[in-house]
């Protein structure tokens, strides 16, 4: 597990785990493997913004498995989170921490979701009682994360992303935009 902490000491009494390729930024079928690369969605930032003027702490939950698959190389890893945090912060948003799973499914590691070592972990971090977090993510791996690590999982299904590759028609209520989910929470 990678992680990176941007406050050591959280301030914030509130949080909200949020997955980040498919969240913040548009998912790539081949890998975001740098900062240019990376695409955010308006609303994504909008939300942050929203989260940072309400004093909300917002924790970054990532697999991150083109890493180990030797697709993204640890200088751009680093690169491209350091861009996403800028980009963020210039739009008035905040990231508290985050936490990432360099490894493919097949090394099953206790961090990958759906297992819940980053969102456990997380929540030691900032000192949440599990069933108190929320987590946002895109993908039905990120919801059994969710419920894995005992916290409420809401999902998010994008215009375009409904399907069965994302299995955004399976039933389980979602938003359609992080904006949205945010403002339900």
């Amino acid at each position: 597990m990678l992680i990176w902490l941007g406050h050591p000491r959280p301030k914030q009494c509130r949080f909200l785990l949020l997955d980040r390729d498919g969240i913040l930024n548009v998912d790539r079928s081949d890998y975001v493997k740098c900062l240019d690369e990376v695409s955010f969605y308006p609303d994504a930032l909008e939300a942050l913004e929203f989260l940072n003027r309400n004093n909300v702490g917002v924790i970054l939950i990532s697999n991150q498995s083109g890493i180990n698959r030797g697709l993204i190389g640890w200088d751009d890893f680093w690169a491209t989170h350091e861009g996403v945090i800028s980009r963020v912060e210039e739009s008035g948003g905040s990231i508290l921490a985050a936490f990432y799973c360099p490894h493919r499914p097949d090394e099953k590691c206790e961090c990958r979701k759906p297992a819940p070592g980053m969102i456990t972990a997380a929540c030691l971090f900032a000192g949440i009682d599990p069933e108190r977090a929320v987590f946002i993510g895109d993908r039905e791996s990120d919801m059994t994360a969710a419920q894995n690590a005992g916290c409420r999982g809401i999902r998010i299904c994008r215009d375009g992303d409904a399907g069965e590759t994302n299995g955004c028609s399976s039933g389980r209520p979602y938003f359609s935009t992080l904006l949205d989910a945010v403002l339900s929470v």
